[in-house]
């Protein structure tokens, strides 16, 4: 049975959402017109077409859903794992190997969010907002910690702003060469990410 579900219930709703990235990944951002794109959420997660019409009149719409839910997992979701009363090392450690694993998990979203971001600063300045707060949050959090390391004199950092800008540079490169398949494990991408970030960036010694 179809089942009903309110225009604003569907655009948080995980299955739905789930279902448009693989869409997504599978046919890119305009390799679907959103008749089509509507017809197999509805087909592959039981949901009411008309009220997926109505909550997701256009593509834009759509991927800016799947773009809010995923940042709003990645962002939320570092900020209630930290434990700001350990050593920054391991604060960093941490919120790296998290991000590998929300990353590769959202990695379709972080690529429409790539393609998304100019098009609603153009035309809805809102919702540009709304992801450009949560991204300035996150990156607030990031340059703390490496602010904090600074200070404890564990990171040989002295401009933490441009320190938070490679290390966010970084975080992005995970989208352009990761192949699962090729025999590098997500634990272990995480531990060459720590690396990386810790060592190379932040100049921590070994």
């Amino acid at each position: 049975m179809t089942a009903f579900h309110s225009p604003r219930a569907l655009r948080a709703t995980a299955p739905v959402l789930d279902c448009a990235a693989r869409l997504f990944a599978r046919h890119g951002s305009h390799g679907l017109p959103m008749s089509e794109l509507t017809r197999h959420i509805a087909a592959g997660t039981g949901t009411d077409a008309a009220s997926l019409r109505e909550a997701f009149p256009t593509r834009l719409d759509l991927a800016y859903a799947v773009v809010l839910r995923a940042t709003r997992e990645r962002v939320n979701g570092q900020l209630a794992a930290d434990l700001p009363h350990l050593p920054a090392l391991d604060r960093m450690a941490a919120l790296v190997r998290r991000h590998v694993e929300t990353g590769w998990r959202h990695r379709t979203a972080a690529a429409l969010a790539h393609e998304l971001l100019p098009a609603l600063r153009a035309v809805h300045p809102a919702r540009h907002r709304d992801l450009s707060s949560l991204t300035r949050v996150y990156r607030e959090h990031i340059r703390g910690i490496i602010a904090d390391g600074a200070a404890a004199g564990v990171f040989a950092v002295s401009e933490p702003d441009r320190a938070t800008d490679d290390v966010l540079e970084t975080f992005d490169s995970l989208l352009h060469w990761y192949d699962p398949e090729a025999g590098l494990s997500l634990d272990d991408l995480g531990a060459v990410y720590v690396d990386l970030v810790v060592h190379h960036h932040l100049g921590c010694p070994r």
